[in-house]
């Protein structure tokens, strides 16, 4: 592991990962990794304990989150970095994206319970996602593991599917803005749709995209550090890591964002 690099873009169980978020930042300790930032989905429950183990292990940390927006029927996440968890415009919106969500997991409940398959879940999650209604079906033994509850039932196409409702790009870049934060695009080059759209993506207000990703090709992240440069935007990057949860899940450590990414992103979050 190069002594400077940085994994900004970590999941934990606060949404669909595996790990606390202690254990995620113990994890990033002993890869050697200088910084991080915990980017759960729509949700920020996760980040205070996030922030204490990294502070006991000497790493630094910038508080983030991964918003679901959309434009059309595009599905856009956007990482909003430097504001901290409380009463902001941000976590106004978030808790209201958490109601949708909770929303469309009783959706996906009652399709799966009109299936046969009736599970009991804990709905006091902050912020439900797919993953945790496919955790309970492996746990409760109608699948062997999460990844066959998505293949079988969540699916698009299959008997369980209930689409997500996203929120307008602006709406989330505003809400970031008013709260102090920066607005990132994460993964733009994640699939060819998402890809084909950056040109209108950036005409948003954004103030950075994702160039180091594990989806990113080492001839992508050049031609992305490229578009940033030509339009001054930041520069972040990281693992998307959601620890053992997921198959094929990206590994921490996998992508080594240059710190001076990092440093770039805190001094922009100093002026604002």
């Amino acid at each position: 592991m190069e002594a400077a690099a940085v994994d900004l873009h970590l999941h934990s169980s606060h949404s669909d990962g595996s790990d606390a978020p202690a254990t995620v930042a113990e994890r990033a300790a002993a890869l050697g990794l200088r910084a991080i930032a915990l980017t759960d989905h729509d949700t920020q429950s996760g980040v205070q304990e996030a922030a204490d183990a990294a502070a006991r292990l000497g790493l630094e940390f910038v508080p983030a989150v991964e918003v679901s927006c959309g434009l059309d029927t595009l599905e856009v996440h956007v990482l909003a970095y430097g504001v901290p968890p409380g009463d902001t415009p941000l976590e106004t919106l978030l808790a209201r994206m958490r109601e949708v969500r909770s929303g469309r997991a009783r959706e996906i409940l009652a399709k799966l319970a009109a299936n046969g398959i009736r599970i009991d879940f804990d709905d006091s999650v902050s912020a439900v996602t797919r993953m945790h209604l496919a955790t309970a079906l492996a746990e409760q033994g109608f699948v062997n593991v999460p990844q066959e509850a998505f293949d079988r039932y969540l699916n698009p196409g299959r008997p369980a599917w209930v689409p997500k409702e996203n929120l307008p790009i602006a709406e989330g870049i505003e809400a970031i803005h008013a709260s102090g934060g920066v607005a990132v695009i994460a993964h733009p080059a994640l699939h060819k749709r998402l890809r084909a759209h950056l040109d209108i993506l950036l005409g948003f207000p954004f103030d950075g995209l994702e160039a180091y990703h594990i989806s990113h090709a080492a001839s992508t992240t050049q031609e992305l550090l490229d578009i940033a440069a030509s339009k001054d935007l930041l520069v972040t990057g990281g693992s998307d890591c959601h620890g053992t949860i997921k198959r094929r899940s990206p590994e921490m450590g996998k992508v080594l964002t240059p710190y001076a990414c990092y440093e770039n992103l805190m001094e922009r979050l100093a002026r604002r």
